[in-house]
């Protein structure tokens, strides 16, 4: 009986991380609103960070410009604005740290309208897609 009960402990382990996201050694985990910001990456310029983002919900509000993204939104919301993850599932995302901007437009990709912000701020950053995305539905302002 207890054989039993542990083979199927096992296949119910192994179907259970057979659908997880797939998740890199090196990423370092977040929520959905940390942000490079919180992490004190600013400065950082050209530098790669992985971070692994849990299933959630993203937040429009967390989310200003369209890549580059200001550092103080929100790492995991800016992915799936970008098309590198997907909210319901989670994942890893890679940033990449870049130097301020002068504005950061506004745009909705994957049903995610970002804000928008005219004057310069200090610092900011890419998500680089590790898949493809799904067809975005931009709207240009």
């Amino acid at each position: 009986m207890h054989t039993i009960l542990a083979s199927a402990w096992v296949v119910g382990l192994v179907a259970a991380l057979s659908t997880a996201a797939p998740r890199t050694a090196a990423a370092t985990d977040i929520d959905w609103y940390t942000s490079p910001l919180d992490l004190d990456l600013r400065g950082m310029n050209g530098e790669r960070y992985v971070f692994h983002c849990p299933p959630g919900k993203p937040s429009a509000a967390h989310v200003t410009g369209s890549g580059p993204y200001t550092d103080a939104s929100s790492i995991c919301a800016a992915a799936v604005h970008a098309g590198a993850l997907r909210a319901r599932e989670g994942g890893d995302v890679t940033i990449v740290i870049r130097p301020g901007q002068a504005h950061y437009p506004s745009s909705e990709r994957n049903a995610l309208r970002s804000a928008d912000y005219e004057g310069y701020w200090s610092g900011s950053f890419d998500v680089v897609a590790s898949k493809p995305s799904s067809p975005s539905n931009e709207e240009p302002r």
